[in-house]
């Protein structure tokens, strides 16, 4: 389930559940190849996952071949339809012949005007045919809810094929039909189907049929404003299944995915899936492509995070680390202690790291240039905390920032110079929570361990 495939989703719920109206999921899997049915699994997993829903469905239109056939011969009376037998090596002279020309690449016509006998004739000498549309020379022009009025000439769309030499019946067809059949009243689709439109807009004329509202949604593109493929800029699938393992939150994935097009109308950032059906108008759906950036959805899942209870934050956590939890008050302290710094929780053992494993650290961190911290400075600072806090009997964090303030004005010297060689010593990590609170979550006997143990490694350093 790629994420353009979710944004349009998301928007055809919020749509249908603003006006009361009926969302059916329809899986089109005529082309055989490509079609599998661990596929529809997927987006079905992914449906559920963010907590959406449709009301009628699943369709699949390799089930509904016989529905297509009728169509089809009602297609075949009307003269509408024609049999085209050019074969591919033909099709691929007549491209080739076009791009010398240069003009744009599309079918001739050059079966269009067969008669009753050629046909036969060519049947007869076992030529397999495709079926062609075939597309009059004529206006075709639509309201698009967020495009507003677009207009084709028929004249530049080329008779296009609705059923293959096998017999399959092919997208633009079976998307018509069903439509038809499943009175559709709202198409909400990506700006890659605009062009499509006017094929379907033509069929649905053919068979004298109500032609169903079209918003065509900008695309989404990647931060360099290319278009978004199947794979985003990081290299990673650009699917839901992705995100749910890098462990981002649904609530956040919706909310970010609204936003992606689409705008309150206000500086409003934050939205439940409830306020999103309330608030959401196509009359502030852009038609500029959208930026996905992956910055923002963590800007998202960070917010969400930050609101779940603890205990609910733990336990979505619990499946992404790899360390052994033995003490279960420890692992939610220490998880209380991310949880303002979390974005998603695939970054969950780097994070929490520091307190399930011994730092392994390079000395070459105790030094920090602007702080003017070097391996002297680092081990005075690391052995007159140690010395201060080995006296304390209350290991609480309160405790532990009134001693360490203490030593700080004992020797004169700024918070950093103290804090940071600290901070190393505990964390083996530039960048960590604060200095008392790591090591009130580590407890007495495990910080004065590691801070022993910075001073060890400065011995021959200072």
């Amino acid at each position: 389930m790629h994420i353009g495939t979710a944004r349009a989703l998301l928007f055809n719920f919020l749509f249908a559940r603003k006006n009361n109206g009926k969302i059916v999921f329809r899986s089109e899997d005529t082309d055989r190849e490509r079609s599998k049915s661990e596929f529809e699994k997927e987006i079905l997993a992914g449906i559920e996952w963010l907590g959406l829903s449709f009301d009628e469905g699943p369709f699949r239109q390799s089930e509904r071949y016989e529905i297509y056939e009728k169509y089809f011969e009602k297609l075949k009376k009307s003269g509408k339809i024609y049999p085209c037998f050019c074969t591919s090596a033909d099709l691929e002279a007549e491209r080739t012949e076009q791009k010398l020309k240069k003009l744009p690449p599309r079918y001739s016509g050059k079966c269009r005007n067969l008669s009753t006998e050629e046909i036969i004739k060519l049947e007869a000498a076992g030529q397999k045919c495709v079926w062609r549309f075939r597309v009059p020379a004529e206006k075709i022009s639509f309201h698009d809810l967020i495009r507003g009025h677009v207009t084709e000439q028929g004249e530049n769309v080329a008779d296009f094929v609705i059923r293959k030499a096998d017999g399959q019946f092919l997208y633009h067809f079976t998307v018509v039909v069903d439509d038809m059949e499943m009175q559709i009243s709202h198409v909400i689709r990506g700006e890659d189907h605009l062009s499509n439109t006017t094929k379907h807009i033509l069929l649905f004329h053919s068979f004298d049929a109500e032609i169903p509202e079209f918003a065509h949604l900008p695309l989404l593109l990647n931060k360099d404003r290319s278009k978004m493929s199947k794979r985003d800029e990081s290299g990673k699938p650009a699917t839901i299944e992705q995100l749910k393992k890098d462990g981002y939150l649904p609530s956040a994935v919706v909310n970010f995915l609204a936003l992606l097009g689409w705008n309150p109308g206000n500086e409003r950032e934050l939205f439940s899936l409830d306020e999103l059906v309330k608030e959401f108008d196509f009359s502030r759906v852009a038609k500029a492509g959208a930026i996905f950036n992956p910055e923002r959805l963590n800007f998202f899942n960070a917010n969400y995070i930050r609101k779940l209870p603890l205990e609910k934050l733990a336990e979505k956590i619990k499946p992404f680390v790899n360390f052994e939890i033995k003490d279960e008050q420890f692992f939610l302290n220490a998880v209380k202690l991310i949880q303002e710094r979390i974005k998603f929780f695939a970054e969950a053992p780097q994070l929490l790291k520091l307190f399930f494993t011994e730092p392994d650290f390079n000395v070459q961190l105790f030094v920090h240039e602007k702080m003017k911290v070097g391996f002297v400075e680092s081990k005075t600072a690391l052995e007159n905390s140690l010395l201060a806090l080995e006296n304390l009997d209350d290991w609480s964090e309160m405790k532990i920032q009134e001693t360490l303030l203490a030593v700080i004005e004992k020797l004169g010297v700024k918070n950093g110079q103290i804090l940071w060689p600290i901070r190393v010593a505990l964390t083996g990590e530039k960048f960590s929570p604060g200095v008392w609170e790591v090591a009130a979550v580590l407890g007495k006997e495990r910080s004065l361990a590691r801070i022993q143990k910075g001073i060890d490694k400065l011995k021959n350093k200072a």
